[in-house]
């Protein structure tokens, strides 16, 4: 019989006041307060660390910094802005410990990510039946499937596996593949900025080195079977999928009618006198390292959107005749503060189910 103390009420009580608050300010008002993320993530850390259990602080230490290298993870590759990065943090620190521990290493925060994002991709799969065409499909394809781009994903997951089962065996970790994703991005990420190379070459030398000492392993049928429908399937799932669905959340809007805060879809690339558009998609690890290696855009896509004066100059190249273009795709904002809230609170109801 679980034991629901006023610990556990209290803190479920603030998940859902600040589920709502952010929930309506994300959707009515494009906007998460700090003010009211650092009250309640003040609350959660207090709470949850006051008369608890050592076993209970040390699990709760462990999930939020996870939590916060994930949200700073995603708001470097642009998934999301600062706002929500700080959110998530805040219902990870509210979520009670003592209702959600399993052992010391337990990491329910990670439940918190998956249920936050299950409800984003139904509706993504139905968003994809009813407004992806034919026509969407093959110019997909065609762009997402380019020798060059198959090549680079096949060498970066060709290393990836190496490199995510040697953390995994010297630490002992136990690790999905979410994680492994998080470790290898900040494991190469660091060597980039440490040996000044770009990470598609750091991949390229990584592939290189586990030819020389895995070849027991890597040249045998099983394996190769193995890594090629791994390899399909991902390609598939998140590389064309998440290309596809990327384009097709976005809207264009003429250069004139730009406003502070839109986040650009595309990379503005300077071509000679004249400036062009390019796909800007840095969705998943393998994207993300894949363009690294093409033009830098002369405008930088932050989370945060266009600053007016970054408008004024696409403006100002528009009127000049510099533009090949006369309007640029933007992205549909996902409010996250109600698929956030939802994460939450399944945490909640699936940790009561257990017992």
């Amino acid at each position: 019989m679980l034991d629901i103390n006023l610990k556990t009420l209290i803190l479920i009580f603030l998940i859902v006041i600040l589920g709502l608050i952010s929930s309506f300010n994300d959707i009515k008002k494009r906007k998460i307060y700090n003010k009211n993320v650092v009250i309640f993530l003040c609350f959660g850390v207090t709470i949850n660390l006051i008369d608890s259990f050592y076993e209970f602080r040390i699990n709760f230490l462990i999930n939020f910094l996870f939590v916060f290298l994930i949200g700073f993870l995603l708001w470097h590759v642009n998934f999301w802005n600062a706002g929500d990065g700080k959110l998530f943090l805040a219902f990870s620190s509210l979520i009670p410990v003592e209702l959600v521990f399993v052992d010391i290493f337990h990491l329910y925060s990670y439940d918190l990510l998956t249920y936050t994002f299950v409800p984003i991709f139904f509706l993504f799969c139905i968003f994809m039946i009813f407004q992806v065409t034919k026509k969407d499909i093959v110019n997909t394809l065609k762009e997402s499937f380019k020798p060059m781009i198959i090549l680079n994903v096949a060498i970066a997951f060709f290393s990836f596996q190496w490199v995510i089962q040697f953390v995994s065996d010297a630490f002992g970790l136990r690790l999905n593949l979410f994680l492994s994703a998080i470790i290898l991005f900040l494991i190469f990420d660091r060597m980039e900025k440490i040996l000044n190379m770009k990470l598609i070459k750091l991949f390229y030398t990584t592939a290189l080195i586990r030819l020389i000492f895995d070849s027991g392993n890597i040249f045998s049928s099983s394996f190769l079977s193995s890594f090629v429908y791994q390899l399909i399937l991902f390609l598939f799932f998140v590389y064309f999928l998440v290309y596809l669905a990327y384009f097709k959340f976005g809207v264009h809007v003429d250069i004139p009618n730009l406003k502070p805060g839109m986040n650009l879809c595309e990379k503005i690339i300077k071509e000679g006198d004249r400036y062009t558009v390019k796909p800007d998609v840095k969705i998943s690890i393998f994207m993300f390292l894949h363009e690294k290696i093409n033009k830098k855009g002369v405008i930088e896509n932050k989370p945060e959107g266009l600053s007016r004066i970054e408008i004024q100059k696409i403006q100002e190249w528009n009127k000049a005749g510099k533009m090949k273009v006369g309007a640029l795709l933007i992205q549909k904002r996902i409010p996250y503060a109600p698929f956030q809230f939802i994460g939450a609170l399944l945490v909640i109801i699936i940790s009561f189910l257990r017992f």
